[in-house]
């Protein structure tokens, strides 16, 4: 009668008493491993168990460095909040943006855009009007508002010109938040260099929350521009 490596295999998950009760098999088992050596079994459970260790380490600093990542982007998008929730008008808004925004967080091309049915001054260099009709449903930014989610990771060339106008060639990747609270007051628009800086994979948590908050001081501010 052959006995079956599986026969086996069942045989020592039903008895894992079975080594315990026969030491010196253990010490004489040895196992193939990929440089052609043979070693124990005690040496390659020893290799599994660091194994294991260096795995669950890697995971650790990940998690580590992840926790530091987001206490940093926590702490620039408190102040960022902050200071939008204090901006008197239009102009502390540009200003607002710029430093705490573009500059915070690295970020090389801002641009407000906001719906022309509102007083916005075009001699403002991070907030300019778009057109009403460009917003609604069939304009050229239409779908950049009725999207659930933001636009993140890389744009078409129309897109591209369409949110940064002369910087467009410089863009690579962008998000690009709608800024709607009971209206559509417009867009917010992020654009870098870098390809890779906004993916369409990435947790947007933190852009949300600028958006929410962009949205919601607008109202008291385009009433003063008005």
């Amino acid at each position: 009668m052959t006995i079956t490596a599986d026969q086996i295999a069942e045989y020592l998950q039903d008895h894992l008493d079975f080594f315990e009760q026969h030491p010196k098999l253990v010490r004489e088992l040895k196992l193939p491993t990929d440089s052609g050596v043979a070693i124990s079994l005690v040496e390659f459970q020893l290799r599994k168990l660091r194994d294991h260790i260096q795995q669950l380490e890697r995971e650790n600093d990940h998690m580590i460095e992840t926790a530091r990542i987001n206490s940093v982007l926590f702490e620039k998008t408190r102040s960022l909040v902050l200071s939008l929730l204090d901006a008197r008008d239009l102009d502390d808004l540009s200003v607002v943006l710029d430093e705490k925004l573009a500059n915070g967080f690295d970020i090389p091309v801002v641009r407000l855009l906001l719906s022309d049915q509102f007083n916005v001054p075009d001699s403002l260099s991070l907030i300019q009007p778009v057109t009403a009709e460009s917003l609604e449903e069939g304009g050229q930014l239409a779908q950049a508002v009725s999207d659930k989610e933001p636009w993140i990771g890389r744009l078409t060339k129309d897109r591209r010109a369409a949110l940064f106008g002369d910087n467009a060639s410089t863009i690579e990747s962008s998000a690009t938040l709608a800024l709607v609270r009971g209206h559509t007051y417009g867009l917010l628009a992020l654009g870098h260099p870098d390809p890779t800086h906004f993916q369409s994979n990435q947790d947007t948590l933190f852009l949300d929350h600028i958006g929410e908050a962009l949205a919601m001081i607008l109202p008291r501010l385009l009433d003063k521009a008005e």
